[in-house]
């Protein structure tokens, strides 16, 4: 029997007879098997169903004619969303995208949940999967019997602190703007749907509520009217195949229900502002007293990727809503909306096709938009796996808020998003996250660019999921995971920083989280969002944690709150040494005389500025030993013959800047220089050679191009920052990132013996292993790939010979 393409040739979904009946795929644990017998259709692979989701027994009963209805660009999904449940959805959604990133809803596996349990195996339920090379897994623990579900109520146990039980991401927090002691949070969980939270406390104690009348699913959102009589509250609800509506509620009570649109239509809670296949939807109020529009409350959301917005100007009882722009360049996911002191609109999102920040402004209210603008370009486009959230993946969304603080930067606007910081890989180790803040002075026209957290580590420590808040002194303040705690970056803690010039400049990031949240095994993982708001002096994030609240690995996912000092930049002279101290008074961490190239014993104390310490108590200090290795205690002032200095260009390739004036152009650097070098003669260019930098097309898809030389830095080994000419090899005092090696990064972390499995101390780590090789009829994209060393095929359709 020849064989059967399935599919629309996505991949090796379809075999011959012979090939169904081939016996059982037994999975990477060795404990569950997929059976093609019991398939209804004899001519479909299901064993190479795990190429595209998780298996679910649910996918026995698809046919080819159910497989036909998938996208050709099918096999790029990271999701790790079932087929049979794809299926639905594209059959409730023929409009679904079929190429490209984002062709499902975010929320997709939030519904799945909600709807089915989880991954039905042998009949159990499973919430865990996870990607391993191009073939996905379920993990095949704490299962719970398919007769124990009742949709809408997840499996979920243990101990939490704001959600309880587990089982609880993605979160939202607003302040009262009257009373900082009322708070209200909403989060996806626990359990099935979203739950409401509210404390009187200021946040130290929290009571969860319910929404009226149920079926709501996730992504939650929350806001104040000006004078805090009124909490609002968003969700995504009614979800299905087609995916979800979004629901308004509006409490009167401060949180403790959410019922008060009863008081204007009786017996009807909310409102549903609409009416299907939405997803990632928030909320905004305008508070600022002197706006125009004080106490609108604006809505964004998707529907498809095409970006929708709502308002309302009676307190969330009736609702406006439009569509934006369908073309290519503007779909998007993961936006907000923020105002400023004279009542605009900000409207703004990530455009993953176009790879670019974009912002819409509207000047009455929400009623009509202006042309968007290019906020800044990204490296991602939607998502990308880190070693920290590998099966989620990083989310590319958007944080903004405005100042209204009447101070130097009143009436600037501030946008916060993860990028990554070189081109998306497939490879989580490949990928290394950075925070970017974006700030424009002139009402949404110009924007610049800054990172708010050290940069010099960014190969070998990863940052995501921001939250920024102004404050109403004008500081802006970002929080974010960060994963230097571990040098596997796959756990992360929760990191802080402020800035006091409007996002020019950043203070050292500071610690918030006291417990590292490992990578645990869940399909879920962080979620997509954290929160974070700031009234009057108080601080406070929400975020999904994943610690063990009795100590050792983690083993649930909750929502955790903390209370952050706003501000706290360090102190020198408090006995404290903080994140960018060396030393602090008595406290002088692990150093002693004899780290200092002193004889052992004798006083070692901080000096007055806390950046080093002052060795006269010590006895027999050597300055310089002219070993010809720049040595903790040497720098290049110091000791010039072992510590090397000079000076260098700033010039970085990979910045988004073609920087031309110092020899970047689009062969050497084409990651910053847009050029073409095919093609038909009269069409080739190439902005840095041949093309001048004034030229519109060297400042298209996020770079932009410039003569000026990059200014000249110095550098000097031993000042404790690795920059310049400097690198292992002559200043592993200053490079040296840990004092362990991580085997997968791509850096040489320890300075010793090489980057990664070159550095015998990587012998026998499973990222130094020869990877596996894929059986006869897996998809594959080389030879090497294959058991055989065969790769056959066409586009999307090579598989395994």
């Amino acid at each position: 029997m020849r064989k059967l393409v399935i599919g629309l040739a996505i991949l090796a979904l379809a075999a011959t007879a012979a090939l169904a009946q081939a016996g059982p795929f037994i999975d990477l644990d060795r404990v569950h098997a997929i059976d093609p017998a019991k398939g209804a259709d004899s001519v479909v692979d299901y064993k190479s169903m795990t190429l595209l989701g998780p298996w679910d027994d649910r996918n026995y009963q698809l046919t080819r004619e159910d497989l036909a209805v998938l996208s050709p660009g099918e096999i790029g999904i990271t999701d790790t969303v079932p087929l049979f449940f794809r299926i639905e959805m594209r059959r409730a959604r023929p409009d679904f995208r079929t190429s490209g990133e984002a062709q499902y809803p975010r929320s997709a596996l939030q519904i799945f949940r909600q709807m089915f349990g989880g991954y039905l195996v042998d009949g159990q339920l499973y919430r865990k999967a996870t990607r391993i090379g191009q073939r996905f897994y379920v993990e095949l623990d704490a299962g719970m019997d398919q007769a124990a579900f009742t949709p809408g109520a997840e499996f979920v146990s243990g101990e939490v602190r704001i959600t309880n039980p587990t089982g609880a991401a993605e979160s939202a927090i607003k302040i009262s703007p009257v009373d900082t002691n009322k708070v209200v949070a909403g989060s996806n969980g626990p359990g099935g749907g979203q739950k409401m939270h509210y404390s009187t406390d200021g946040g130290d104690s929290w009571t969860e509520v319910p929404l009226p009348l149920g079926s709501t699913c996730c992504d939650p959102a929350v806001d104040w009217s000006s004078d805090g009589t009124y909490a609002y509250a968003a969700a995504l609800g009614s979800c299905g195949f087609i995916g979800c509506q979004v629901w308004f509620y509006r409490s009167d009570n401060n949180g403790l229900s959410w019922s008060g649109l009863e008081n204007v239509t009786p017996g009807d809670p909310r409102r549903e502002v609409s009416t299907g296949g939405s997803d990632k939807e928030y909320l905004h109020v305008d508070q600022y007293p002197g706006s125009p529009y004080t106490d609108r409350i604006y809505m964004t959301w998707h529907n498809n990727n095409v970006m929708r917005f709502a308002w309302s100007g009676d307190f969330g009882n009736t609702w406006s809503t439009q569509s934006f722009s369908s073309l290519s360049s503007e779909l998007g996911i993961g936006s907000d909306i923020t105002t400023d002191n004279n009542g605009n609109v900000y409207y703004i999102w990530p455009a993953f096709n176009s790879r670019t920040i974009r912002v819409k402004k509207s000047t009455d209210g929400g009623v009509t938009f202006g042309a968007p603008v290019v906020v800044s370009g990204t490296q991602a486009s939607f998502i990308f796996p880190l070693p920290s959230i590998e099966t989620r993946e990083a989310f590319v969304y958007v944080a903004a808020d405005s100042d209204l603080s009447g101070g130097p930067n009143h009436g600037s606007v501030y946008a916060a998003w993860t990028d990554n910081n070189n081109a998306d890989s497939g490879t989580p180790s490949a990928n290394h996250g950075v925070i970017k803040v974006a700030y424009s002075r002139d009402g949404g026209a110009n924007w610049n660019v800054t990172v708010p957290h050290e940069t010099a580590d960014v190969l070998a420590v990863d940052r995501w999921h921001p939250w920024l808040s102004v404050a109403p002194d004008g500081g802006v303040h970002v929080m974010y995971y960060d994963t230097r705690q571990d040098p596997t970056r796959r756990g992360v803690d929760v990191y802080y920083s402020f800035s006091s010039d409007g996002a020019q400049t950043w203070s050292a990031p500071v610690r918030v989280t006291t417990a590292l949240s490992p990578n645990i095994a869940d399909s879920f993982e962080f979620g997509d969002y954290n929160g974070m708001d700031m009234v009057m002096n108080d601080l406070i994030a929400v975020f999904t944690d994943n610690r063990n609240e009795g100590g050792g690995s983690g083993d649930s996912v909750d929502v955790y709150g903390a209370g952050i000092a706003p501000g706290s930049v360090a102190t020198c002279g408090n006995d404290i040494a903080e994140p960018s101290e060396v030393c602090d008074g008595t406290d002088l961490g692990t150093a002693t005389c004899q780290t200092q190239g002193c004889d052992p014993g004798g006083v070692l104390v901080c000096n007055g500025t806390c950046d080093g310490f002052d060795t006269t108590g010590c006895t027999n200090c050597s300055v310089c030993n002219n070993d010809g290795v720049c040595d903790d205690f040497e720098d290049c002032t110091t000791c010039p013959g072992d510590c090397v200095s000079g000076s260098a260009s700033s010039a970085e390739c990979g910045n988004g800047i073609c920087e031309a004036g110092d020899g970047e152009d689009c062969v050497s650097c084409p990651a910053d220089c847009n050029g073409k070098t095919g093609g038909k003669p009269s069409t080739r260019y190439c902005c840095g050679d041949t093309t001048d930098c004034s030229q519109a097309v060297c400042n298209e898809a996020g770079n932009i191009c410039t003569n000026v030389p990059a200014p000249i830095d110095s550098y000097c080994c031993g000042d404790g920052t690795c920059e310049g000419e400097e690198g292992c090899a002559n200043c592993a005092v200053d490079c040296a990132t840990g004092p362990v090696e991580v085997c997968d990064n791509g850096i040489d972390d320890d300075c010793v013996g090489g980057a990664d499995c070159s550095d015998a101390s990587c012998e026998g780590d499973p990222a130094c292993d020869t990877p596996p090789c894929f059986p006869t009829a897996a998809a594959c994209t080389s030879n090497s790939d294959c058991c055989s060393n065969r790769c056959k095929g066409k586009g999307g359709s090579k598989t395994c010979q």
